[in-house]
């Protein structure tokens, strides 16, 4: 879920939400209540932060959607980038997919960053 989602669900603003999850904006007893009916989950799991150390099926898709991809570019090169640069590639292109998804609502599409990939794992 984006915060978009989740902040109208909540009835807040997406500025709210987003000082809620930094810990700069307290939480009632009712908006943690309202927290975990939106996000299917217990009290419990939200204060031992257990929600966020996790990733959830949806996350461990679009990595795997990434790497899959990496992989398919990557297929040909010679000589193939260290594991260390596909890891660093790998980790850049889900963390711009994840804020470019939830910032414009955009589908999640790795495939965005066909050139980029090769500019990132050549060798300097």
């Amino acid at each position: 879920m984006t915060m978009e989602v989740v902040a109208k669900r909540l009835g807040i603003a997406q500025s709210t939400l987003s000082r809620i999850e930094t810990g700069d904006t307290g939480v009632t007893s009712q908006r943690l209540a309202d927290l975990c009916a939106v996000y299917g989950v217990k009290p419990s799991t939200l204060l031992d932060a257990a929600a966020v150390n996790s990733m959830s099926d949806r996350e461990l898709d679009r990595i795997g959607a990434v790497i899959e991809f990496v992989e398919q570019v990557l297929a040909d090169v010679v000589p193939r980038p260290a594991p260390s640069q596909i890891r660093k590639t790998v980790l850049a292109i889900f963390r711009q997919e994840t804020i470019s998804t939830a910032t414009t609502g955009s589908e999640f599409d790795p495939t965005r960053y066909h050139d980029l990939i090769k500019i990132l794992t050549t060798k300097e």
